[in-house]
């Protein structure tokens, strides 16, 4: 017990003095600086790895050079301005250097030189050695000299001292946080974390790093030497309202054993599960005494972080739209906001419209396996891609009154994917494009007595389509390792979004990649977002700017509402503010899936599948989408249809015996 006690009062103690600055590591603390190009360690008789970075500048992308020659570390103010020049094609999985190895292998001039900054992909979670920060991201991290192995974010190249090598006096720990920023690592090292079945199948080994104020871990396998993916498995933000650390005690009745328990600490947090709940996930050190370490750090970084008040960046609160218990959830498989108090729920027994403060429920048409919906409010229509052959219909919105009214079909679009609709000559003319593999079919729609159409013309792009938006009256189209805009109204070449003769952008045609979706920032730039990057080019198709967003997880989809952008991965949802580039918010939610273009409602499926709201919390409340009503688990509500009216449902307890009930109970087999 006074060794763990000590402990504790040591790691309080490292704790309080992060909070008189720029902290630097202490020298004994453990630190495990894996794919840390400066990291400690090392064995005498292993090759020069400096060498093989030299090697390895064949087939690096980007040469980054500085003019000056300045053994000073000095601002930005003073710095010389970066250049870019183009070199070769193919990225790079660049080798970790270590510091011991390179300073005793390398001899390096008296006279002091420049860095020489080349772009990089690194296969391991690194950390800046200029803000310490980790380098989040599939590919294109950050930047390493190729003559002293100082890595660094892109963005902190100009920032980095220009003495190659740097000056041990200018060398920053592999631990230092700014806690006015909140910027660096100020911690890290190995844990136990349960593994995708729950705690009952076993624990899965992972690296640990507290970095920014936010808590990463990276999976690894339990191989001895094995090193973790760049792939981040899950992040808990600090700043998060109900952020709690503690240690495990048996009252939390988590199925562990007994000799486990002391070893055991849980990380809480409000968006782990069902909005509105808190969720806890359990962590196992590797001994009482890690435990304690971890404890103590992450609460006295947590006490800081309630000091300094830390601006709350995040944007959405999670809420739940409507009972969870309502079948039509279970398979819903696509949505869209009709307005405050309705949505159109689409799944595989038809389209349904839900008036979530009456609790109504109208069912619209004889459609079967609904896969899209989309509202084209300016021409008062309703599209949707439905039934086994995938066919685009049309009918009029008056339809989700519970009205009756004939539906349009679109022979042509058989087997189609995707839809979307815009306007064209400033709103005059409702169009709806149709992508069926390769082709695009763009109509223009009428709505009169009957819904007619007609075919304005027919594209052929150079791979599947993958994605499609109108963007200020031009047709964008993403499909593998490109975007093309074509003009809808009249004939013309389509534009190329990303310029074949930018060096700069030539990996992404060397690379096979998703196109998940574009972003019009303004009517000069666009944000183009990949499988593996995302990247921002002018209306030429050149990049517009250096710097490149980052995914911290493969994405399965993105989605967009202005100014945010929302990847969806395996394990969480990561929103980027397109404007700033910045990483506001993570959701930590397992497999939630967007229904809507906007993002906004989204399906949860836990043991109970729920039917999220992301509600802005910018909004002002006149300005919120949807009207929530109290939700319950109420298993005993059922779908009753309405004595006078085969498409109309209350959703509702069944009346008691003895009561008037003038309505049936329908059982609804989903």
């Amino acid at each position: 017990m006074k060794a763990q006690e000590k402990y504790r009062s040591d790691s309080w103690l490292e704790t309080e003095r992060l909070t008189k600055g720029a902290v630097q590591e202490d020298p004994r603390s453990r630190s495990l600086a894996l794919g840390d190009p400066t990291a400690a360690a090392g064995a005498q008789g292993e090759t020069d790895p400096a060498e093989n970075i030299l090697e390895q500048n064949l087939k690096i992308q980007f040469y980054i050079s500085s003019g000056s020659t300045s053994p000073s570390s000095h601002s930005a103010d003073e710095a010389d301005p970066v250049k870019i020049v183009d070199s070769a094609h193919l990225p790079v999985h660049t080798p970790t250097i270590k510091k011991k190895e390179y300073q005793s292998s390398i001899l390096f001039p008296t006279k002091s030189k420049s860095h020489r900054f080349f772009l990089t992909s690194f296969t391991a979670p690194t950390k800046c050695h200029q803000c310490t920060a980790l380098m989040v991201g599939l590919i294109r991290q950050g930047c390493v000299c190729d003559a002293c192995g100082f890595s660094c974010h892109t963005t902190c190249v100009e920032k980095a001292p220009r003495a190659c090598p740097v000056p041990s006096q200018q060398k920053k720990g592999t631990l230092c946080l700014d806690p006015r920023e909140g910027m660096g690592t100020a911690y890290e090292g190995h844990v136990w974390i349960p593994k995708k079945a729950g705690v009952k199948k076993g624990w899965q080994r992972a690296l640990a790093i507290v970095c920014d104020f936010k808590l990463f871990l990276y999976n690894m396998n339990e191989e001895k030497d094995s090193k973790p993916n760049v792939v981040v498995s899950q992040v808990i933000d600090m700043r998060d309202g109900a952020f709690s650390v503690s240690s495990v005690w048996p009252s939390d009745f988590i199925p562990v054993r007994r000799k486990e328990m002391s070893r055991m600490f849980k990380v809480t947090a409000s968006q782990l599960a069902v909005p509105g709940s808190r969720c806890s996930v359990p962590i196992l050190a590797d001994s009482e005494r890690d435990k304690c370490e971890w404890v103590g750090v992450l609460s006295g970084l947590h006490k800081m972080l309630r000091k300094s008040h830390s601006r709350d960046r995040s944007v959405y609160v999670l809420q739940e739209a409507y009972d969870s218990s309502l079948p039509l959830i279970r398979t819903a498989r696509t949505a869209a906001i009709i307005d405050h108090k309705r949505i159109a729920l689409g799944n595989e027994e038809g389209l349904f419209v839900v008036h979530i403060t009456i609790d109504e429920i109208i069912r619209v048409g004889v459609m079967k396996k609904v896969r899209q919906i989309e509202l084209i409010r300016c021409g008062q229509l309703v599209a949707v891609i439905s039934g086994r052959s995938r066919h685009v219909q049309l009918f009029p919105m008056s339809a989700l009154d519970g009205r009756k009214a004939d539906t349009h079909k679109l022979e042509e679009t058989k087997g189609c994917q995707t839809m979307t609709s815009g306007t064209v000559c400033q709103g005059a003319h409702v169009c709806l494009c149709v992508a069926r593999k390769s082709r695009v079919f763009c109509y223009e729609l009428f709505q009169g007595k009957d819904i007619s159409h007609r075919k304005l013309k027919e594209l052929q792009t150079p791979a599947r389509v993958q994605w499609m938006a109108v963007l200020s009256e031009q047709l964008c189209v993403g499909f593998q390792s490109g975007f093309l805009r074509y003009p809808l109204k009249r004939e013309g070449v389509p534009y190329r979004m990303l310029h074949s003769q930018d060096p700069t952008l030539s990996f992404i045609a060397h690379q096979p990649e998703d196109a998940l979706c574009a972003v019009e920032i303004s009517s000069t730039e666009y944000l183009l977002c990949f499988s593996s990057i995302g990247i921002y080019t002018d209306s030429r198709g050149l990049r517009s700017r250096p710097a490149e967003l980052l995914w911290p997880a493969p994405p399965t989809c993105c989605r967009y509402n202005a100014p945010y952008l929302s990847v969806y991965s395996e394990n969480a949802v990561d929103i980027f503010d397109v404007n700033s580039m910045e990483w506001i918010q993570t959701v930590p939610l397992k497999k939630v899936r967007p229904l809507n273009r906007e993002g906004s409602l989204n399906v949860l499926p836990l043991e109970t599948i729920r039917l999220i709201y992301f509600k802005n919390k910018m909004t002002s409340l006149d300005g919120d989408e949807l009207v929530f009503p109290e939700t319950s688990d109420n298993h005993q509500k059922q779908m009753v249809r309405h004595l006078h009216s085969k498409r109309r449902y209350s959703f509702r307890a069944p009346s008691r015996v003895g009561h008037k009930d003038h309505s049936r109970t329908l059982c609804y087999v989903m």
